[in-house]
């Protein structure tokens, strides 16, 4: 019967040993080596008729020692499992393991040793307590007049098709009820005045849609700046040395760390958050997701396309996208993360220019970098 042993060997940094007896692998080993025969194919021998001191000469060192180690790794799976274990990536085997030690002829007792990163508990930061910036971005005339000029061009007709300077070829559309209804269809604009309101009212939704991206991104780094939460730091750094598909070195390790642990923290945060806050997201809401993209990617009106009859087509083949479908839970419930988010922090409302707000912006790109 298997036994397994863990000992603590650092800052949320196991050690566990799985000892495994003849007894746990020996049937699998010899059911494999029989179905193995079955479809073995040798000349001399008609199909599933090459005797089985034949097959476990040929083939039963390579079958025994992949039941070793099948054998260890179920009663590990088996065994964190059963503990609850919350562990970083995957448990890492360790250097003294040796499979060279296997011998099909003299089957024994095994033991290897993995080593694991645990998952910290910690505590979200309070939000409650926090006071963010909502920059309130003043709309100037100057804003409204460049629209205008905008929409009285790309309306306009062309003086000479065959070309010529876009400016001096394109005549500009008169402010009339044929310009109004061409450049907003629905909209009961029927003079300048209300014109230039609407644009005011849809520059004024741009900024704020811009403000709140910052709002978010200010809240997103006090829940990464004020929940103190600590790592299994050398299993990580061991871990991005030896355990992935491209190894690196230890000087990329170093440089690539920090940027890594935030990662790592902010997907702990959003988990927790997502957790208590039980924010949950079905197929339902991944399919309104899809058809949202779909609406924005070609500016379609969704009254109307909701007739079409390839949409459910469309939503139907992107609903067997695995990509597509991990893609959309992580952003939908990042989009609900941030909205429970904003009703829990003090917004403080900063009126500001467009040129200031663009190197507020531009400043935390920077720093991001």
């Amino acid at each position: 019967m298997a036994t397994i042993t863990r000992e603590n060997i650092g800052l949320l940094n196991d050690k566990i040993i799985v000892k495994i007896e003849k007894e746990d692998y020996l049937s699998s080993f010899e059911k494999s080596l029989k179905n193995y025969s079955k479809s073995a194919t040798l000349p001399g021998f008609r199909k599933g008729m090459v005797p089985a001191g034949v097959i476990k000469k040929m083939h039963g060192q390579s079958v025994f020692t992949d039941e070793v180690l099948k054998t260890v790794e179920k009663e590990l799976t088996k065994y964190m499992d059963e503990e609850k274990l919350d562990i970083f990536a995957q448990p890492l085997p360790l250097p003294e393991n040796d499979a060279s030690q296997l011998d099909v002829n003299a089957p024994k007792e095994y033991s290897f040793a993995f080593e694991v990163g645990l998952k910290p508990d910690f505590k979200v930061a309070d939000l409650s307590s926090e006071t963010v910036p909502f920059y309130k971005i003043a709309v100037t005339d100057e804003m409204i007049d460049q629209q205008v000029e905008r929409l009285r061009k790309g309306y306009g007709k062309k003086k000479n098709p065959d070309g010529g300077d876009e400016d001096e070829n394109l005549e500009k559309a008169e402010l009339n009820e044929e310009f109004y209804k061409a450049a907003y269809p629905g909209k009961e604009i029927t003079n300048e005045e209300e014109l230039r309101k609407e644009i005011r009212s849809e520059i004024d939704n741009y900024w704020d849609t811009q403000s709140r991206n910052q709002l978010q991104h200010d809240i997103y780094h006090v829940l990464l700046d004020h929940s103190d939460i600590i790592f299994p730091e050398a299993f990580l750094k061991k871990w991005m040395e030896t355990g992935t598909e491209k190894p690196k070195t230890t000087e990329e390790v170093e440089q690539e760390f920090p940027g890594f642990v935030n990662q790592l923290k902010w997907s702990l945060i959003n988990d927790r958050i997502g957790k208590e806050q039980n924010i949950e997201i079905g197929p339902d809401d991944i399919r309104e997701f899809a058809k949202k993209q779909l609406f924005g990617y070609m500016g379609m009106n969704s009254i109307e396309t909701e007739q079409q009859p390839w949409l459910n087509d469309y939503l139907d083949k992107m609903m067997k996208d695995r990509k597509f479908i991990d893609d959309s839970y992580y952003r939908i419930r990042t989009e609900k993360l941030f909205d429970w988010a904003e009703k829990q922090v003090k917004k403080e409302e900063k009126p500001i220019s467009a040129e200031d707000f663009g190197k507020i912006v531009q400043e935390h790109q920077h720093h991001e970098h």
